[in-house]
């Protein structure tokens, strides 16, 4: 499965107000000290693994929109391997959002959230990323309890 519409979504979104990088400098109260790593994330093409890996717990200083663009690069990336150092920092930060924020999508952007969080889901389950501690996405999926 291509994903076209996780990947519509996450485009439509793009660039991110807060990328990574910036993300960054905020967590680190406005110094650029750790945030060494030059990123210029216009499409989600542009998102490669290393700047996930090296931008990996920042994703609370995103806003929802961000989190969207972001979608389908980690979902890809977590689709490939497996594992992603930053998939639990993404899930609690998007997890904040759903389901307000996400209700004010459109019924198209709606599904392909629901897409990309399923996709997520059939990566991993609740192997590597503790669905467990994210209760507004499994709800969002239809996995409950």
């Amino acid at each position: 499965m291509n994903h076209l519409a996780v990947y519509e979504l996450s485009r439509k979104h793009g660039p991110p107000r807060i990328d990574l990088r910036t993300a960054e400098i905020m967590d680190s109260y406005g110094f650029e000290g750790r945030a060494t790593r030059a990123i210029n994330h216009r499409t989600p093409n542009d998102v490669s693994r290393d700047d996930l890996d090296f931008y990996g717990w920042i994703y609370a200083f995103l806003e929802f929109e961000d989190l969207l663009f972001y979608l389908y690069p980690i979902a890809l990336e977590l689709d490939k391997s497996k594992s992603l150092y930053c998939i639990d920092s993404f899930m609690y930060s998007l997890n904040r959002f759903v389901p307000e924020e996400s209700s004010k999508l459109t019924k198209i952007d709606q599904q392909a959230l629901i897409e990309g969080l399923r996709w997520m889901w059939d990566a991993v389950q609740l192997g590597y990323t503790d669905w467990e501690e994210y209760p507004n996405l499994r709800i969002a999926i239809g996995i409950m309890g």
